[in-house]
């Protein structure tokens, strides 16, 4: 995933024609110039970025066009999060060093200013072995010639197979000693566990369990495995987690932003309402909206309500949101005024919630080519322009559905009974409130409305980049689960995902193989399965896309739960039982048929009579059936051919 500016040169595809952006005539149009004939295109910024972001629009760093080798496959995403954990830890050591040259104006070719500058940011960072200039100076050539993305400083060795060279016997001989002598508080030095590893390892060969060559094991080899663990995490179990949190923990004053965009406030609540479901008219709880807030001047670039909590996926839809242009939501909410925040911004700014501290959220602030901040513990007012606007929204939300503190009032007022605003009622009035109402509210300590402070300083402001695809980010913030692929694809959640690529994985792999899964619980129209031999992702899209595209994993499980109910009031088990059982019944009476017929073959014959069924081939030969010359058994006496004579009646004499 690349970064692009929307500025003078960039090169667009759409088909096979190629178009440059000449100028940006105003804050929602651009115009183009067809690269062969000069002829002059005005489009809206809104409608371009929603183009190339859907994959109809094709950015180009050129007016070449892209060879065969550089074409890759649209539906593949190849980012950080499939890179081995052993080189993460060197690509973001190499973005840092990158992003700390550019941020000091530094350029690639000057050598001696880049030596300056490594070796004060590693005395900063407490990077003991730095690297060297030329090693800087190919990270930014590289950065430079991929149009910004971070992907290229990946190392090589990533798809490179290595064989281990430890032995898996004398590997788990060294996880048990430094977990056990090493990774505890006040534990040994590593020295001293090499010392217990060799001589763990010369009892085996004397008990011949392993050979003497294999049993060769050096201290570097145990320091490089015991690096392996975080130096966060190693000094967690060696110093105690409260002197390894003040060791590196990283907090400072607050400072304040020059202009939009410098720096973006991000923070979640959970809102003092209950909500109502559209459909069913059940009550839902409280949602939790999730706010990005411009530090500079208060106006908001996006909001993200729902009911999974505080979570990673939840942070990337919010992000997602904030950078699109808005033109399209603010046309179906029919408001009266526009939604101007777009494009990226220099620096995040969130707290100390569980769902931001991840290494994945670092590999997203890098995807999206900006910096991460934390607040400090417990002090808010670092990030306090969202936290106000946060209690502003909660100050105008309605009385009914609104929960009280216990012991503040008299009388105790359930949410659930006196709450009546749906859902998207919420959403919509929220929607309204950050477009209509908040842009044009006066600070009084500023004098001045937000939306003035937001255009007035985006003169000054870069041209607004934004992200060619997102692909990435739902990878990288989707949950992960093992799946089963088979010949009808892979099921989550009773959906069934499916695509060409699937299969042609299949063709590749095997029939049947498990392989991971990354999926959004913000949307299950599509999924993302991991090759198990490339590490991979292709996107794979469900099946019934009119059910599952925009369809949320809460309101998924609610619908399967109204469902079930709906069957449960109807006695969908009891007539299937009843059903089942008479069907039973059925065939219990059908075979005690059967073994009657079979023991007595005359009352065979005597069915076969009213019976369409033909016996033998004689049956079909002859035109009349006679049941007494054709079935007659040796047991029966035999039939007498002869005519009955006839008697004449007499009366004998009285006595």
């Amino acid at each position: 995933m690349t970064v692009y500016a929307l500025e003078r040169g960039l090169v667009i595809q759409v088909g096979d024609a190629q178009w440059q952006v000449q100028r940006v005539l105003d804050a929602t149009h651009v115009q183009l110039e067809h690269a062969r004939t000069g002829r002059i295109r005005r489009e809206r910024i809104s409608k371009l970025a929603a183009d190339i972001t859907a994959g109809r629009v094709k950015v180009l760093r050129d007016a070449e066009p892209a060879s065969d080798r550089e074409r890759h496959d649209a539906s593949k995403v190849i980012c950080i999060a499939s890179v081995p954990e052993r080189y993460q830890h060197d690509y973001a050591r190499a973005y840092e060093y990158v992003r700390h040259l550019l941020r000091k104006g530094i350029s690639k070719g000057q050598r001696s200013r880049i030596t300056e500058a490594i070796s004060t940011f590693s005395a900063a960072i407490g990077d003991s072995h730095p690297p060297s200039s030329s090693t800087v100076m190919r990270w930014m050539r590289c950065f430079e010639s991929s149009g910004g993305n971070p992907s290229c400083l990946i190392s090589g060795n990533v798809r490179r197979k290595r064989q281990p060279r430890i032995p898996s016997e004398v590997r788990r001989v060294i996880d048990h000693l430094l977990a056990r002598h090493y990774f505890r508080k006040h534990g040994s030095t590593l020295r001293a566990v090499h010392d217990r590893v060799v001589e763990t390892l010369a009892k085996d060969v004397e008990a011949g369990r392993i050979t003497s060559e294999r049993a060769q094991v050096s201290a570097s080899t145990i320091r490089r495995i015991a690096y392996e663990v975080a130096p966060y995490d190693r000094d967690r179990l060696r110093i105690g987690t409260a002197e390894a949190n003040h060791k590196w923990r990283f907090s400072k004053p607050g400072r304040y932003a020059t202009r939009p965009l410098e720096r973006v406030e991000m923070d979640h609540t959970l809102l003092d309402i209950w909500v109502v479901d559209d459909r069913w008219g059940i009550p839902l709880g409280r949602p939790t909206i999730t706010f990005l807030v411009c530090s500079y001047s208060g106006y908001i670039l996006g909001f993200y309500v729902s009911f999974e909590g505080e979570t990673l996926a939840r942070t990337v839809q919010s992000i997602k949101l904030a950078i699109q242009p808005k033109d399209a939501i603010t046309e179906a909410a029919k408001l009266s005024n526009q939604w101007h925040a777009m494009g990226l911004w220099e620096t995040l700014i969130v707290d100390n919630a569980l769902s931001v501290h991840s290494k994945r959220l670092q590999f997203i602030v890098n995807e999206l080519c900006c910096d991460l901040e934390y607040c400090p513990v417990r002090m808010p007012w670092f990030k306090a322009t969202v936290e106000r606007s946060l209690g502003e929204l909660t100050r105008q939300l309605p009385a009914q559905g609104r929960p009280q503190k216990p012991g503040r009032q008299p009388d105790p007022i359930d949410p659930r009974v006196t709450a009546c605003i749906t859902f998207s009622d919420l959403c919509l009035g929220v929607l309204q409130w950050v477009v209509d109402v908040h842009p044009f509210e006066i600070n009084a300590r500023k004098n001045s409305r937000p939306i003035d402070l937001f255009l007035d300083g985006l003169d000054e402001c870069p041209a607004p980049s934004f992200l060619e695809s997102t692909l990435s980010l739902d990878v990288l913030a989707g949950i992960q689960k093992t799946v089963t692929v088979r010949h009808d694809g892979v099921t989550h959640e009773w959906l069934s995902y499916v695509s060409d690529e699937l299969g042609q994985m299949r063709r590749e792999v095997g029939t049947n193989f498990r392989a991971n899964m990354a999926y959004n619980p913000y949307e299950l129209g599509s999924a993302f399965v991991q090759h198990p031999r490339t590490a991979a992702w292709v996107q794979v899209f469900a099946k019934d896309q009119e059910y599952a595209v925009g369809l949320s994993q809460t309101q998924h499980r609610l619908i399967r739960a109204a469902t079930r109910e709906r069957l449960t009031h109807a006695n969908a088990e009891e007539v299937l039982r009843k059903s089942r059982l008479a069907l039973q019944e059925r065939w219990a009476s059908a075979i005690a048929t059967g073994k009657r017929l079979k023991r007595s073959p005359r009352d065979f014959a005597l069915f076969q009579q009213v019976s369409a069924v033909s016996i033998g081939p004689s049956s079909a030969s002859s035109g009349q059936i006679r049941p007494f010359e054709k079935f007659a058994s040796d047991d029966d006496p035999p039939v007498m051919k002869k005519p009955i004579p006839s008697f004449e009646t007499f009366i004998g004499d009285a006595p």
